[in-house]
């Protein structure tokens, strides 16, 4: 029984890691354990690395998914090393049932280029090089004397100009819990399109906890998007805990947050974490960059109601928080 605990020890110590370290394979190394006589150490460690690190690929077969669906989250209780005593093991399910399957059409494309282009203008933060004429501007020298030299001195008008706003720093949070799965595509485009329009973005996905995941996006195609990647760094299906992912967030990448920074937070705002902990870091947020915005894609459903107290929080204590067809449509205010 010691080396069956040590062994569930070693896959849970494998799974905090980000590897696809399940029950399957915790009772593989286990069986393996009571079958092999010899047990010194090289024998023991090729056990343990032909069974606990395995390389799964992605589970196709509906019956296989709709089975490890069931245990999103959940505590496994079943007695899975003898009659006297019950092992728990969390199920990381959500490791290994990875992404649903999905189809990109050319009307999705358009309508999450079109709101990651909508929002780079909104977060629009602070100037570029280069510089447009105003009457409110400094004195441009330059254009001044272009103007009179190319009219001979007959229009002797001072031009004024000011640097245009050019630039912005978008942090981009895109929830990737179990209420968010239907919503998984749509997470992936907008992190695909804002990368695209906006180099400086970082992007990060939460549910319990939070990973960066820009470097997956810093392709030239949707195309080359490595899916199974991501789907072994982030705790895709689980639970949510938005508070806890945003004090993460600040103590690990505080320094992206800044006033020349936009945080642009992709969720239906249900949270089973510390609502206390989530309006503090949200207020943080707002006091910290130059503009917060929450993107919720219940808010196009006939059927949303506001009526959850995460709602409320967030409402109080973001700048914006907005629907996805109405980013389309433009129709807000900030």
């Amino acid at each position: 029984m010691r080396e069956e605990e040590l062994i569930v020890k070693i896959a849970n110590v494998l799974r905090e890691m980000g590897r696809n370290v399940g029950i399957d394979e915790t009772l593989d190394a286990i069986n393996a354990i009571r079958v092999i006589k010899d047990r010194d150490p090289f024998t023991l460690k090729a056990i343990l690395k032909a069974t606990l690190l395995k390389n799964f690929q992605l589970i196709n077969n509906e019956e296989k998914r709709s089975q490890s669906q069931k245990v999103f989250g959940n505590v496994v209780t079943q007695q899975y090393l003898s009659e006297s005593k019950t092992l728990f093991i969390y199920s990381p399910s959500e490791a290994k049932a990875k992404l649903e399957n999905f189809k990109v059409d050319i009307n999705d494309i358009t309508k999450w280029r079109n709101i990651a282009n909508n929002i780079r203008e909104i977060t629009l933060s602070y100037q570029g090089h280069r510089f447009k004429v105003k009457e409110i501007g400094t004195l441009d020298i330059k254009r001044t004397l272009r103007r009179e030299a190319k009219y001979e001195g007959d229009y002797p008008i001072i031009i004024k100009s000011k640097r245009k706003i050019l630039k912005s720093n978008i942090i981009l949070l895109c929830d990737v819990s179990g209420s968010m799965i239907d919503f998984f595509k749509e997470s992936l485009l907008l992190s695909f399109f804002l990368k695209r329009m906006e180099k400086k973005t970082e992007i990060f996905y939460f549910s319990t906890d939070v990973k960066r995941v820009t470097n997956f996006f810093q392709v030239t195609s949707l195309n080359l998007i490595n899916l199974r990647s991501i789907s072994s760094t982030i705790s895709y299906g689980s639970g949510t805990r938005i508070g806890e992912a945003l004090q993460e967030l600040k103590r690990r990448y505080g320094y992206y947050l800044n006033r020349r920074s936009s945080v642009v937070i992709f969720s239906d705002a249900w949270d089973l974490g510390n609502l206390e902990l989530l309006k503090r870091e949200l207020k943080d947020i707002k006091k910290r960059c130059f503009l917060s915005m929450w993107i919720n894609p219940l808010m196009d459903s006939p059927s949303y109601s506001p009526a959850t107290e995460t709602v409320k929080i967030v409402n109080e204590n973001v700048d914006l928080m907005i629907s996805p067809s109405s980013l389309i449509d433009h129709n807000f205010s900030i």
